[in-house]
């Protein structure tokens, strides 16, 4: 039901107009494959996607100006309008973002002196007393960051709607640009979200009350990725990612601000 659902949004997108990677269907007609496994190893299910043409923009090149930005937002802007006319089907319904595993940063499997938890409880509790409003609250992409989405011919080509669930629209801004709290300046931080909001506006309102607190969408974003990577610790497993977990620990103590 997760994976239909997550499909059913991805056609919805693509029906709105959107660049999105469409599900195909198997040679036994079917989007969704089953296929069990070993005795004692359970199953899994598969989907196969069209391929998407395209390039991924590059750090610390010429391609990170206002275009990159402005058509990074107004394709999200896209997004979230079509997520406002987006009705679950039935019982196929992604999770409110307090049930996702990531965004709602789930304790499950974390060391119960794990010091990010600290910040988790602060940031979670705030959130959960957030109102809800249809025009501003929705289906986000949950992952909209330089390695989901191609650029061509002056457009967005999306995919990986796998961390898709029910969410503030600003956690998917938050989400997008996450990646630039360390690797630029606040002046430069001040810019890039400038410009990603002037697309967004361009195509839809902002949600004004909630980018007052963009700093605390982005610090939950580090708290929820660090407490994915610590839940599953084999996967995540060596020495970068211990030495990257006590950078984040640290960053998560500062006064940093977007």
């Amino acid at each position: 039901d997760q994976i239909e659902a997550e499909l059913d949004f991805v056609e919805h997108l693509a029906e709105s107009g959107l660049v999105v990677a469409r599900p195909l269907t198997s040679g036994g007609e079917r989007v969704v494959e089953l296929r069990r496994l070993a005795t004692g190893e359970g199953r899994s299910w598969g989907v196969m996607f069209e391929r998407l043409e395209g390039r991924h923009y590059e750090y610390y090149s010429p391609d990170i100006d206002r275009p990159l930005f402005r058509l990074w937002g107004e394709t999200m802007g896209r997004l979230h309008n079509g997520s406002v006319l987006f009705a679950p089907k039935g019982c196929r319904r992604r999770p409110d973002w307090r049930d996702d595993e990531v965004a709602g940063c789930s304790r499950r499997s974390v060391p119960t002196d794990e010091e990010s938890l600290a910040a988790r409880e602060e940031l979670v509790t705030w959130l959960s007393q957030c109102r809800c409003e249809a025009s501003h609250y929705g289906m986000v992409h949950g992952d909209f960051e330089r390695t989901n989405f191609l650029l061509r011919d002056g457009a967005i080509g999306l995919f990986d709607f796998d961390d898709s669930c029910h969410h503030w629209f600003v956690w998917d801004m938050a989400c997008a640009l996450w990646v630039f709290r360390k690797n630029a300046t606040r002046g430069e931080r001040s810019r890039f979200l400038g410009w990603f909001l002037e697309g967004y506006s361009s195509v839809r309102d902002p949600d004004v009350e909630r980018l007052e607190f963009f700093t605390e969408f982005v610090r939950l974003r580090s708290v929820a990725l660090l407490l994915h990577r610590l839940r599953n610790r084999e996967r995540f497993g060596g020495e970068l990612d211990r030495e990257w977990a006590d950078q984040t620990r640290a960053w998560l103590r500062s006064s940093w601000s977007w």
